[in-house]
């Protein structure tokens, strides 16, 4: 009997194992795990700031210094009739501001123009890159409305 149950405890333990980081590296809205040897977290956040202006607050850290870091594309949907769609995707390359460099984190703002009272998200791509390679991670924003003030 005593071997049953501890038996029992080790498999449960082994599940927990598996269950809990898949659960927060898809955690909409929130912070991601430690990812790799490169990004120790990253995060993004939506916010309606008002006449129509919708903010994304960017977040990148890494593990020690990077030659490069910080958010390689945001894709932006909205949702129309129930529907999420595409909005938008915006490329960390034609913007010099989504990176820092020869740094160990990195914090940025992105604001778009949106459409009052409808729902908008945020997908966005960290990446981080020193002599060693690279690694990238993806962050999740929850849904927000648009408004007018």
């Amino acid at each position: 009997m005593k071997k049953q149950i501890v038996t029992i405890i080790v498999l449960m333990a082994t599940i927990l194992c598996w269950v809990i980081p898949a659960y927060a590296a898809g955690n909409p809205g929130g912070e991601s795990p430690e990812a790799s040897l490169y990004l120790s977290s990253y995060a993004v956040d939506l916010v309606a700031i008002g006449n129509g202006q919708m903010s994304v607050g960017m977040d990148v850290n890494a593990t020690g210094f990077m030659s490069k870091l910080g958010v390689d594309e945001l894709y932006i949907e909205q949702k129309i009739n129930g529907v999420w769609v595409e909005y938008d995707t915006v490329y960390g390359i034609y913007h010099s501001d989504f990176y820092s460099y020869n740094d160990f984190t990195y914090l940025g703002e992105y604001v778009f123009s949106g459409v009052s009272g409808r729902q908008y998200r945020v997908t966005m791509t960290a990446f981080a890159r020193n002599s060693n390679g690279s690694d990238t991670g993806y962050a999740y924003s929850t849904a927000v409305t648009c408004h007018n003030p």
